[in-house]
């Protein structure tokens, strides 16, 4: 927006778009070559349902501050993008979907290198492309597991020397409407690294392999 700085409303106005962004894509996908269905379609709606859920969840916990609760699902949101990447790094993508189908954890499965696709992997391997990624990952892991990042949100220092403010509430009061905003802002480019290999995949649907790699 010019002119201003863009406030927390402005932001998760942004994010609205991104619920009719999933059924848009969806509806492509299915629609494409025909409408005939392979294996990577089941895995994209399967990934595609999830993200949604996590789009709701996620803007809910915002709008009533609730930070701790909201924080975890941009990890989740971004195991979405990484997962599914996932498929564009295998000798048969469609098998792939079928061994994830079928309870084969993706980090159990290898790439066209005969490396494991454990998540870490997967993160250096997107980072080649999206180079903020492992950043994030690594400060949203953070607040998957007990650590220091809850602590700073339930103490901060006081005004006065030695002076601590403890909580034990609902809403995180101690987070600054920033620092919202920058959750905001990560929630939609790790849901973007999704749309973006979804995109892939429909413009393979639609070309004369789907047999390939997306």
């Amino acid at each position: 927006m010019k002119g201003k700085s863009m406030t927390l409303d402005d932001v998760l106005e942004q994010l609205k778009d991104y619920r009719q962004m999933h059924f848009e894509f969806g509806e492509r996908m299915m629609t494409a070559d025909d409408g005939n269905v392979f294996p990577l379609d089941i895995l994209a709606v399967t990934t595609l349902n999830r993200s949604l859920c996590l789009l709701k969840g996620f803007t809910e916990l915002i709008h009533s501050q609730n930070f701790i609760a909201a924080a975890p699902l941009i990890r989740l949101q971004l195991d979405n993008g990484l997962r599914f990447s996932a498929a564009t790094l295998v000798n048969d993508p469609h098998e792939f979907a079928m061994n994830v189908l079928k309870g084969i954890p993706v980090k159990d499965q290898k790439d066209t290198s005969n490396q494991k696709m454990r998540d870490f992997y997967l993160v250096q391997k997107l980072s080649q492309r999206y180079s903020w990624i492992e950043d994030l990952y690594k400060n949203t892991s953070g607040y998957v597991h007990l650590s220091e990042k809850h602590i700073w949100n339930a103490i901060q220092s006081g005004n006065k020397e030695h002076t601590m403010y403890f909580k034990i509430t609902e809403v995180d009061a101690f987070v600054t409407e920033e620092v919202y905003i920058d959750a905001v802002r990560d929630f939609q480019r790790s849901t973007d690294v999704l749309f973006e290999y979804i995109y892939g995949w429909i413009n393979v649907k639609n070309g004369e392999n789907v047999s390939s790699s997306t």
